[in-house]
């Protein structure tokens, strides 16, 4: 269960860095390497110990990170983007997913972010080699090309996000990538 729940973590400019699992922050507390930012609702006990699992991990040394990321584009990432939800219906279908381009190839759609999501076999089939308004569908959100690896991982925990890792994100209008806001009680910009 402890390997299930994710942990925010952030460099030590309050910058998000990744997402770990709560065994792996747990290790980084101990051992000194990072301090509690936010914690969550869950516990966990032992015989002698009780821990308040965190939500928010900070590392107490910063990580420099390159300026600029390559993204793959593929079918996995596609997916992680869109949280592996069709992006017509709502449906969460796992490995029964495909590709869709919103603009048909055919009428002169590209392969790229902003023209591929993910669908489920029947809304796809629906679809088929129309448009949106002629198959009178629409879209959940927009598909937009993520900022980065750490991008993706952040959407695939969107719902866990809302748990307090708000406070150093912030989102675009179409939900789908994030950036540093850094604290709201530190404006560093």
């Amino acid at each position: 269960m402890i390997d299930k729940i994710k942990v925010l973590v952030l460099n030590q400019s309050y910058e998000p860095l990744h997402v770990c699992t709560a065994k792996r922050a747990i290790i980084l507390l101990f051992s000194g390497k990072a301090q509690r930012v936010e914690d969550s609702h869950r516990v966990i006990s032992a015989p002698s110990l009780i821990v308040v699992l965190p939500s928010v991990i900070r590392l107490n040394r910063y990580i420099h990170r390159p300026l600029k990321y390559t993204l793959a584009f593929n079918k996995k990432n596609i997916l992680k983007r869109d949280n592996y939800t069709c992006q017509y219906c709502g449906r969460n279908s796992g490995e029964k997913l495909t590709i869709d381009h919103v603009l048909p190839r055919s009428l002169g759609g590209r392969t790229i972010w902003e023209n591929v999501v993910s669908a489920c076999r029947a809304c796809n089939l629906r679809k088929g080699n129309k448009t949106l308004q002629e198959s009178n569908m629409e879209l959940l959100r927009l598909p937009t090309r993520p900022l980065s690896p750490l991008h993706l991982t952040l959407a695939a925990y969107s719902l866990q996000a809302a748990e307090g890792w708000q406070k150093y994100l912030a989102y675009n209008p179409s939900g789908l990538s994030a950036v540093w806001s850094g604290p709201r009680e530190r404006s560093i910009l």
